[in-house]
């Protein structure tokens, strides 16, 4: 079976059938997509493929609307796994954005992925009077109605009926945007309230959250210092700013709005949290640690903080603190893929290749566009390399890029599990990928130059080693293979200078025999570019280089 799979990634017929698998055994509609997207891409049938297509979108819809119902309805007993909103490049996204949503209160709501009602009333004939325009406004955000509401106040604007009234529907309006996700609506309505209360600190920190959510930071970061203005030290404005100047990549200023933030409000878990976020990203791991601590002390269940400490042990190898945490922040719907990646990242690392397998499936089931999935797959791959199971690998390297496949590092370790099983042709064709990707990857320029002379396409060789010497110019064993093959092609002055290359480079001779390039010997460990001469087993064999260091996770984000 592993050996069919291994062969899929590259053939329409076996995409289909893993698609199948997918579709008919694992119950999973949104990879099954994948799979008979990608066959139809690579010119598969459109008469068998176009209606398995649709039946996967037909699942994949049910799939989301029976989600939907268990959210609604979630006494019926079934777990559904939530929606995920798409995955930002970089970061992992979480919930739990505070802001202020009256004049006096301060609230913490959670974002709902669900879709509103449509707005079927919209152009409905509007009421007379501002103040049944307002009355009706109110209604219409109650239901969700929300570009009624939005027309409906427009037209209230126009003589309206009571300041302080226009500013709370507006504002009302703002939140009913946010809790839905319509983030655009967000700041509309908020910029609309702050006509009505251009003096009060929670106009602009609501104007300033919905330029913040849209990506205007900048023009958010003004408004936040105009709410700070008018009420210093708020602990909500100065943990909005930290955020802002997180998302601005300036970490240092993050820290120090964090701090302000919790020496404000020491008992203030949200601002801890994303300290701890501000402290990892400036590799304070200590810290943030201690940051993390102060957070789940405020609030045990806190399971982004839970999870921002699982990956701090992830990173220092800390494998069982680190599961112990991990299981703790799956309790967040949001982020229980994201932690059943890194368990498959732990599992893979440790060898235990069920395990991880296991967790990478919870992970597919749960989101499979998660931005940490392609790294679970690479991390199973690399374990069933190291077990010398390479169709196993090319499996698990396939999946990789299939949901990454703008990831040169999954494709090259593809191109090296297909050429460890002797599939050349798909060998060739991941190493090809690999390098259109980054042009600058010399191993992987290496092995096409390998692959491409054992398939006799001696050209074709020459080309790859030439390209690898651009980006490897002090690599003996560049200039060596490309002396062997330049020899094959009878350019024999051209194979005489890679040949004086080999000497002024090398510390000792390489054989000057069997310069044909014979079949690869066993991979060696470790990266080769400055190591010159690889081997004493078989001189002058060219090597299949080994696999790329594994992939490290995005981790910190700090969270309005």
């Amino acid at each position: 079976m592993f050996g069919r799979l291994a062969k899929a990634y590259n053939s329409p017929t076996l995409l289909k059938e893993v698609g199948l698998i997918y579709l008919r055994e694992l119950h999973l509609p949104e990879p099954a997509l994948h799979h008979f997207e990608r066959a139809l891409r690579l010119g598969g049938p459109q008469k068998e493929l176009r209606p398995l297509t649709e039946a996967a979108t037909v699942e994949l819809q049910k799939s989301r609307a029976q989600a939907e119902l268990q959210k609604e309805d979630p006494s019926a007993g079934i777990t559904v796994s939530q929606a995920q909103r798409p995955a930002q490049a970089e970061s992992i996204s979480k919930t739990g954005r505070l802001f202020l949503p009256a004049l006096s209160n301060t609230v913490s709501f959670r974002l709902v992925e669900s879709e509103p009602p449509r707005d079927d009333d919209s152009d409905r004939l509007l009421p007379l009077t501002s103040q049944a325009c307002l009355a009706e406004a109110q209604k219409a955000i109650a239901h969700n109605r929300f570009r009624r509401a939005e027309i409906l106040l427009e037209k209230a604007d126009v003589d309206p009926p009571d300041k302080h009234a226009m500013w709370q529907a507006w504002t009302d309006l703002g939140q009913a945007c946010y809790m839905a996700g319509q983030i655009a609506q967000v700041q509309t309505a908020f910029l609309k309230a702050l006509k009505y209360g251009p003096k009060d600190m929670a106009s602009h920190f609501n104007v300033a959250l919905g330029l913040h959510l849209n990506e205007k930071y900048e023009e958010a970061l003004a408004s936040y210092l105009k709410a700070n203005q008018i009420e210093p030290k708020h602990p909500k404005v100065w943990c909005n700013l930290g955020v802002l100047y997180f998302q601005m990549q300036q970490y240092t200023l993050a820290e120090s709005a964090l701090r302000y933030a919790t020496l404000a409000a020491p008992d203030y878990a949200r601002a801890w949290d994303n300290l701890a976020a501000a402290l990892g990203a400036q590799d304070k791991l200590d810290e943030a640690l201690t940051a993390c601590q102060h957070a789940i002390e405020l609030r045990p269940d806190y399971p982004e903080a839970h999870f921002k400490m699982g990956v701090i042990h992830f990173s220092r190898s800390e494998f069982d603190e680190a599961r112990r945490e991990l299981q703790r922040a799956a309790l967040l719907p949001h982020l229980a893929a994201y932690s059943d990646c890194l368990q498959a990242m732990i599992h893979a690392r440790l060898e235990q290749t069920e395990a991880a397998e296991a967790a990478v499936l919870r992970a597919v089931r749960t989101d499979s566009k998660c931005d940490l999935l392609w790294m679970a797959w690479n991390d199973l791959g690399l374990a069933h390399y190291a077990e010398n199971n390479f169709t196993a690998a090319a499996v698990a390297y396939g999946e990789a890029t299939m949901i990454k496949p703008d990831e040169a590092e999954a494709w090259f370790n593809l191109g090296v599990s297909y050429h460890r099983t002797g599939d050349l042709k798909a060998a060739r064709d991941a190493y090809q990928q690999a390098v259109d990707l980054r042009e600058s990857m010399s191993g992987a320029w290496h092995n096409l130059g390998i692959v491409c002379g054992q398939m006799n396409e001696d050209a074709a060789a020459m080309n790859a080693f030439r390209q690898e010497i651009v980006w490897a110019p002090s690599n003996v064993r560049a200039w060596y293979d490309l002396g062997v093959t330049l020899e094959k092609l009878g350019r024999r002055e051209e194979a005489r200078v890679a040949f004086s290359r080999v000497d002024a480079l090398s510390p000792r001779k390489l054989a000057r025999t069997a310069r044909v390039p014979l079949p690869p010997a066993a991979v060696t460990e470790g990266p080769r570019a400055e190591e010159g001469p690889a081997t004493t087993r078989l001189e002058g064999v060219p090597e299949i280089e080994p696999d790329v260091p594994r992939a490290e996770p995005p981790v910190w984000v700090a969270d309005l």
